[in-house]
């Protein structure tokens, strides 16, 4: 409750543990909130006051998740060294928050310990920023600098109170959440995803209109009959496999979409499960295109 006054969207996680306690997708049976797709816990994460009673007046144990991208907030994770040597650029340091030192001293920033901390068993030190609704911030490891992973949009962290076998989440500095410094931002963003290289397809003689409905036909078994357990995976490389053609011409993006959502209904897929894995492998494979097509004697 005293996150959620935060503003700070949370979910149970299992007792002493941190692993998520709402059911997964691969245990989804589409009804109750899940009855139009799958939700997850990154969905389901609240501030309502009356569904965080309900939750932990079921289960009073279970330690508390704090999903970061509903709660526009990105956490860093600065761990100590565990007896590892760190890499020639970093000699000397032992624990993340030497490396942040020395990142803040490289761009000319203070270090930025003015902003509400956590401090877990292990022991690493979470200190938590704000972000705008906009931000594209993902989690990241060892991306920033040795020891230093961080936890934004589709990552959660572990709320102070919490216990685990080996120690209890504490506060270790009681301070108002800071927005993220600027100078920190490039270093957990990205690169830019590579632009593709022009494809020559050649001379080539386009597939028959059956041919082509033969291939669709055939992707969409894979789905419909991939091994339990595997029909989500199966999804997203069938969409990427057809992403791939839809770049080089052969399909339009509807005939593919249409194919996938066919063959994951049968599946019974999810439809909020299935529209994503659909558009990401489909987006990836377009940047990869390819044609279906027979080479010219």
């Amino acid at each position: 409750m005293s996150a959620a006054r935060q503003g700070l969207y949370v979910f149970p996680l299992w007792p002493r543990s941190k692993i998520p306690a709402l059911h997964g997708k691969r245990h989804c049976d589409g009804t109750g909130v899940c009855t139009e797709g799958h939700l997850g816990w990154e969905q389901r994460a609240t501030t309502d006051p009356d569904l965080i009673r309900y939750w932990w007046n079921a289960s009073p144990s279970s330690n508390v998740g704090i999903a970061c991208g509903p709660s526009n907030l990105y956490v860093l994770d600065l761990d100590p060294d565990h007896g590892q040597d760190p890499p020639p650029e970093w000699a000397g340091a032992r624990h993340g928050r030497d490396v942040l030192a020395r990142l803040a001293e490289q761009a000319g920033q203070p270090y930025p310990h003015d902003t509400y901390t956590v401090r877990t068993p292990s022991p690493s030190v979470h200190p938590y920023f704000t972000v705008g609704q906009d931000s594209l911030l993902r989690n990241t490891a060892g991306r920033a600098g040795w020891r230093i992973d961080s936890r934004g949009r589709g990552g959660y962290i572990v709320a102070a109170g919490s216990m685990r076998r080996d120690g209890t989440y504490t506060v270790a500095r009681r301070a108002p959440i800071a927005p993220l410094p600027q100078w920190l931002v490039p270093l957990f963003t990205p690169p830019p995803r590579p632009q593709p290289e022009p494809v020559v397809f050649g001379d080539v003689r386009p597939l028959s209109d059956t041919r082509r409905q033969r291939y669709l036909d055939t992707v969409a078994d894979t789905v419909i009959h991939a091994a339990p357990h595997t029909a989500h995976d199966t999804l997203v490389r069938a969409a990427y496999t057809l992403g791939r053609l839809v770049g080089g011409g052969e399909f339009t993006d509807d005939q593919a979409r249409s194919t996938l959502h066919i063959a994951a209904q049968h599946r019974r897929i999810p439809t909020h499960e299935a529209n994503t894995a659909i558009s990401d492998g489909l987006d990836a494979g377009s940047r990869s295109p390819r044609q279906l097509a027979d080479r010219a004697a």
